[in-house]
């Protein structure tokens, strides 16, 4: 089972099973994982579940938080990663985690306003964001997908989820999350009582894959699939 291993100063204070779908880090001693440091944000950062992986996501804190180094709003967590929160460093176990990422794991996590990768932006001449990313797969050949907007955030535009892990939804309401794999693109649940919606009928648990004229509802989106 995955853990945080907290420590201080060199000196490890605390370990913390990632038992939850979703596990809140902050200054509030309600959060899963307490640091009492006035540099922590009360409500700091939290470590969502998405099948096999843990996704590391900034809540939006004052100070930010870093990983290996890197500031970052969303990362997906690989064994031995350490987070810098504060005055505290935060080291991911997973000792069951795949030292080679697999094709899911190649995957940028994509923010809000829809950045392109890092080797993208290069390509371009442009200066890579602080997302962190890894190098994409060749292997699929798979249709190139994307979402129109219906209703919500992106009524109206397309966006293209070339090489995206693209999170939907509403944080500790509804969230879900679409990843491309070699076989095709599927919509996954992430947090929330109730799961999203493919055409109607509920996605459940498990990854659902989206097949082109889909209808997604989650939180106050709703969106429609289509592969180019």
């Amino acid at each position: 089972m995955a853990k945080l291993v907290v420590t201080l100063n060199g000196a490890a204070i605390g370990h913390h099973f990632i038992e939850k779908d979703r596990v809140t880090i902050g200054r509030r001693t309600e959060n899963d994982v307490h640091l009492d440091d006035p540099g922590v944000s009360k409500e700091h950062a939290v470590i969502l579940t998405v099948g096999n992986d843990h996704i590391f996501e900034d809540l939006g804190s004052t100070n930010g938080s870093i990983v290996n180094g890197r500031r970052v709003t969303r990362h997906i967590l690989q064994n031995g990663d350490v987070i810098g929160l504060g005055i505290f460093l935060l080291k991911y176990v997973n000792v069951k985690a795949n030292p080679e990422m697999d094709y899911d794991r190649t995957l940028m996590i994509r923010t809000p306003d829809l950045e392109i990768s890092a080797a993208a932006r290069d390509a371009e001449g442009e200066r890579p964001s602080s997302v962190q990313t890894a190098r994409p797969s060749r292997r699929s050949s798979f249709p190139l997908g994307g979402v129109a907007g219906i209703k919500g955030e992106f009524a109206g535009r397309k966006v293209e989820l070339e090489q995206a892990l693209k999170t939907l939804g509403t944080a500790g309401r509804q969230v879900a999350v679409i990843t491309r794999r070699p076989l095709g693109y599927f919509i996954s649940h992430v947090e929330g009582k109730k799961t999203a919606l493919v055409n109607g009928r509920a996605i459940g648990e498990v990854p659902h894959a989206l097949r082109h004229g889909d209808v997604i509802e989650v939180g106050q989106e709703k969106l429609e699939f289509f592969l180019t």
